[in-house]
């Protein structure tokens, strides 16, 4: 019973818990709506539930962009009232402060970070946006702030139009590279002296994380190694602010990264030099592998195990790539050297195979005909040769019979005879002619 009821509470404190985050994240977006959104008709923000006093533990972030051709303009009015900070220092994290970029993105170059009661300059973009932040901590609450922006024109004119380089990618695998970055982006930066600056936004599916490996030859090679200013690589888990900037290369070796949400950023710059730099890597989605009913770690259906605590997708295993951390859904494979893995499942592949086994059948068929058809022959060559020879022997069986009984033939004397036999007989008989002997002198 006691077991019982302490089973009930844990689980009432783990809904209690989700419960209030889920409230606190849906109280957060509710008050950050006034920063967020403000008055677009009056082209006006807020903080955080003006005009009352901004709430606690608050993050509220938003960019103002204006049309190509125009820059944002931000001055504050009326009141401008912010937690100081302690002692009379800077504005930082461990605060409230509002913090604006310029640019459009959290890594856009600082402007400045403001808290206190003074108020901040009239703040005028670069380019085409601002990116804002307001962070408030656990402790006192104030009134906030109003801003109003506008748009001005540039007035030394404007380069060229050109599209944002940014990309947006889904699902389990994908290839990114500096190779995606287009020529036309090229060409702008080298005629005008401008950088290159993109985004790649990797999303995943929900409860899984982003792996992000570089390949192996030339995956990361920088014009000007070890020098930041002019090439770099950046990787943000979830958000572009610096918080969540994880990785930065701006080397020669960029070593793997696995995200904690399932959402990354990666940022390529370069400039100047370092327009000749380039990278190449590979994502894949990741996820926690789970247990089933006796505790035994099992990765859902559908879904290949790592070995390493992970699950991927099945689709990943033996497609040429090693998608696990360390390469085990591509070991059990067939080698890269031997052709294209082909899925014997497939219609197409089950016609190919039953195609092939009709003309190996056919082949085969037809060589047994031929062995067989061979061999009646040979065997039929073999009696006539046999027969032939028999029929030889019996002829020369008959004529040796009669040669016994053929009298002497005429114009033969008896000594020819004797020599003729006697060559038949296989023996040599000397011809003693007349007035010869032996061949010594005896008496």
């Amino acid at each position: 019973m006691v077991v019982t009821t302490i089973s009930v509470m844990r689980v009432s404190c783990v809904l209690l818990a989700t419960l209030s985050l889920q409230a606190q994240g849906f109280d957060n977006e509710e008050s950050c709506k006034n920063f967020t959104y403000g008055n677009p008709q009056a082209l006006e923000f807020y903080s955080p539930k003006f005009p009352q006093n901004y709430p606690k533990n608050t993050k509220c972030f938003r960019s103002i962009t204006a049309d190509y051709g125009y820059f944002v303009r931000i001055d504050f009015r009326d009141y401008f009232h912010i937690e100081p900070p302690p002692n009379g220092g800077e504005c930082n994290k461990d605060g409230d402060y509002l913090e604006i970029r310029d640019g459009d993105q959290g890594y856009s170059p600082l402007i400045g970070k403001y808290c206190g009661f003074n108020f901040p300059p009239i703040i005028t973009s670069s380019g085409r946006s601002l990116w804002l932040r307001f962070v408030s901590d656990t402790s006192i609450e104030y009134n906030g702030f109003k801003g109003v922006y506008h748009y001005i024109p540039n007035p030394i004119g404007t380069l060229p139009y050109i599209p944002k380089c940014e990309f947006e990618i889904v699902g389990d695998q994908d290839f990114i590279s500096s190779e995606n970055i287009s020529q036309v982006h090229l060409d702008h930066a080298k005629k005008y002296k401008i950088p290159i600056d993109c985004t790649w936004s990797i999303r995943a599916s929900e409860n899984k994380v982003v792996y992000i490996q570089f390949q192996e030859k030339e995956g990361f090679k920088m014009a000007m190694p070890n020098d930041c200013n002019f090439n770099y690589l950046e990787i943000f888990n979830e958000k572009t602010d610096m918080e969540h900037r994880k990785k930065e290369f701006c080397g020669s070796v960029a070593e793997s990264f696995t995200s904690t949400s399932n959402v990354v950023y990666i940022r390529f710059y370069a400039d100047g030099d370092g327009l000749e730099s380039e990278f190449s890597a590979i994502y894949t989605s990741l996820r926690d592998i789970g247990k089933d009913k006796s505790g035994e770690p099992v990765c859902p259906e559908g879904e290949y195990d790592c070995e390493d605590a992970t699950c991927i997708n099945e689709d990943l295993k033996c497609n040429g790539v090693k998608n696990c951390k360390f390469g085990w859904d591509e070991e059990s494979c067939a080698s890269s050297d031997s052709g294209v893995l082909l899925d014997f499942s497939a219609p197409h592949v089950i016609i190919i195979l039953i195609l092939l086994i009709f003309i190996m059948a056919g082949m085969c068929s037809g060589m047994i005909y031929n062995l067989v058809r061979k061999l009646g022959e040979d065997k039929e060559d073999i009696l006539a040769s046999r027969e032939k020879s028999l029929a030889s022997l019996g002829l020369d069986n008959d004529a040796n019979d009669r040669g016994h009984s053929l009298p002497p033939t005429p114009g033969k004397s008896r000594s020819s005879m004797a020599t003729s036999k006697s060559d038949f007989d296989h023996c040599y008989v000397p011809n003693l002619a007349d007035g010869a002997g032996f061949p010594f002198a005896t008496k």
